[in-house]
């Protein structure tokens, strides 16, 4: 729309210097018609021809068609009029300030040049006159940089809304990821779970079960030969169940306590001990050192069943009365230590029970110790590395 009216406005006030062309002078008529020329060159090539300095020089060059016109018609200032359309169109196109204020110069500089030839030629000034047109020119040139501020803010709300659109596509796209992966944890996590509690069930139960079966066995045979041995093997039969009862409870308590949160751990360590103490008879003193939370909850388990293990065999082959159980929380590790006052021994033969816990341990790239002195009672010390884990494969740990 602009720009059809920049071209009615050229079209309209060069006929209007045409038409008034004093008789006798057929060339400014002639030079009104070439100005026109001139002016509609440079409107289609400024818009046809893409490029700053292009549309730069035809401002320029406006400018001076229009000048021109005021030099030749001195007794008429309404080439401003023109000139303010022109400066409106400069406005809108140029931002840089330097060559606002170059044009500014030369316009004022030549506006005073058109004066004095007027008042050298006419011996005066219109002063209302072209106080009106020139206020035309300053109209033309705010309104066209008002006019570029409302393109610019358009352009940026454009931009702004095409990197909104683009952030709610990538947040889409996250959100049905994490979605994605929300589910395969889910999974995963519900897989772990099931293994564990079959683990628990294997480790605690299967090989109990596995032992109270070949006793039932021995016990059939030899009922017929010989009841006492048959009522010892009962006997050892009794406490395998028990035992594996026992164990039962431990696993349960254990997985219970798996999700509970910064304290679940030493809350579920206090409650075996207590039910140990119960159950056995075993007088259990329980230390902590440094901060639990920065155990990872992957490792709160194995804790707990190294503590199960090492308690029940304590019981069982140590006759011990009293055990000390130490959690150290350091940065870089955690560190498990039980002690008992049973009755130890001077060769430790590792069974079911040790190498199971010592598989455990392993997972976590984790060490484990046994030391033990005949009359001197059992200690397990464990080292869980929190920052750096290594695996020994081909040796002994």
């Amino acid at each position: 729309m602009l720009l059809h009216l920049r071209v009615v406005m050229f079209i309209l006030f060069c006929w209007f210097y045409y038409d008034n062309t004093p008789p006798g002078h057929p060339w400014s008529k002639v030079f009104v018609v070439l100005v026109l020329s001139g002016l509609l060159i440079s409107h289609f090539s400024m818009f046809w021809i893409n490029g700053r300095k292009i549309r730069l020089a035809n401002i320029y060059l406006d400018s001076g068609l229009c000048f021109a016109l005021g030099f030749v018609y001195l007794n008429s200032s309404a080439y401003l009029i023109l000139l303010g359309i022109i400066a409106m169109t400069l406005f809108m196109s140029i931002s840089d300030v330097r060559i606002l204020k170059i044009y500014s110069f030369l316009f004022l500089l030549f506006l005073l040049g058109e004066f004095l030839a007027r008042f050298i030629v006419y011996g005066s000034f219109d002063f209302l006159g072209d106080l009106l047109n020139v206020s035309f020119v300053a109209f033309g040139a705010i309104g066209g940089n008002l006019v570029r501020k409302l393109y610019d803010a358009s352009d940026t709300l454009n931009e702004q809304y095409k990197k909104l659109d683009e952030s709610h596509r990538a947040l889409s796209e996250a959100h049905f990821q994490l979605k994605q992966y929300s589910d395969q944890v889910e999974e995963l996590s519900t897989a772990r779970e099931r293994n564990r509690v079959a683990r628990e069930i294997h480790d605690t139960v299967g090989h109990k079960m596995t032992a109270l079966l070949v006793q039932l066995e021995l016990a059939r045979e030899f009922l017929a030969r010989d009841v006492k041995k048959s009522e010892d093997i009962l006997a050892i039969c009794d406490q395998l169940a028990r035992t594996s009862l026992e164990e039962v409870r431990y696993s349960v308590k254990t997985l219970r306590s798996d999700d509970k949160g910064e304290q679940s751990l030493i809350m579920a360590v206090r409650t075996i001990l207590e039910d140990f103490h119960q159950a056995a008879g075993v007088k259990s003193e329980l230390e902590l050192k440094g901060d639990p939370s920065t155990i990872p909850d992957s490792m709160r388990p194995t804790i707990i069943r190294v503590i199960q293990e090492s308690l029940t065999n304590a019981k069982r082959h140590g006759a011990a009365s009293k055990s000390h159980v130490l959690i150290e929380c350091r940065e870089s590790e955690v560190k498990l230590m039980i002690c008992d006052n049973g009755i130890g021994t001077a060769k430790i033969m590792p069974g079911f029970g040790l190498v199971n816990m010592k598989e455990r341990i392993e997972e976590h790239a984790g060490t484990i110790l046994f030391e033990s002195l005949a009359g001197g009672g059992f200690q397990t010390e464990v080292t869980f590395p929190l920052l750096q884990k290594k695996w020994m494969i081909g040796g002994s740990a």
